[in-house]
């Protein structure tokens, strides 16, 4: 009986210890996710205007996926007024969509193309306990963690602002309500022949010192 007696004691005092370090271990990895904030990689893009006369579209220049260089000719259009002109590549970037096709007839303000520019961004959510940490225009390393060689990137914070679809949210405690306030931050980099919109970006709270 003496001998039961101890072994079950010697099984609680292990499930004890075990229960104790996986609680620490849980602990950390928790802290270690909620340091460490995600976003989806997206590129910035601008939508090419037609700036002049009325008139037709003689010839496509680019297709879609075709890397731009600033002054590239992009389309040539023909009117009345000006005769043929070339619509030219405002910066350097790839093309995403192209809206019109020859023959179309055009009117100043139009919708030409859809441009992607050399430069992506991330948007993450942080919260308010966090947000002392970051600044405009700091530098701060964007991690992406799923790439076949895991890269790490420097980038600049763009813009801090209030995240809208949290400003009413209210989380119950024990005493009272209190505000969830979270932050929209927008961090800015250039873009590289790895990296490709819709990956996963990461940045880590913990490497920065307050």
């Amino acid at each position: 009986m003496k001998i039961k007696t101890g072994l079950y004691i010697g099984i609680a005092i292990v499930l004890i210890v075990g229960g104790a370090l996986l609680a620490v271990k849980g602990k950390d990895a928790v802290s270690q996710a909620e340091s460490r904030k995600q976003g989806i990689l997206d590129a910035e893009q601008k939508t090419l205007l037609y700036q002049n006369s009325p008139g037709s579209i003689v010839e496509v220049g680019v297709a879609v996926g075709d890397s731009i260089k600033q002054g590239e000719v992009l389309f040539k259009v023909k009117s009345a007024e000006e005769g043929e002109t070339d619509v030219l590549a405002p910066e350097d970037g790839s093309v995403n969509r192209i809206i019109v096709k020859p023959g179309d007839q055009i009117q100043q303000g139009m919708p030409m193309a859809i441009l992607q520019k050399n430069n992506f961004y991330t948007d993450l959510y942080i919260q308010e306990s966090e947000i002392q940490k970051l600044e405009l225009n700091q530098s701060i390393s964007v991690h992406f963690p799923y790439l076949e060689h895991p890269a790490e990137v420097t980038g600049v914070i763009a813009s801090i602002g209030v995240a809208p679809q949290f400003a009413s949210l209210r989380m119950s405690r024990e005493k009272g309500q209190a505000d969830l306030s979270m932050f929209l931050v927008r961090v800015a980099m250039d873009a590289n022949a790895d990296l490709l919109p819709g990956m996963t970006a990461e940045v880590k709270l913990d490497e920065i010192t307050d």
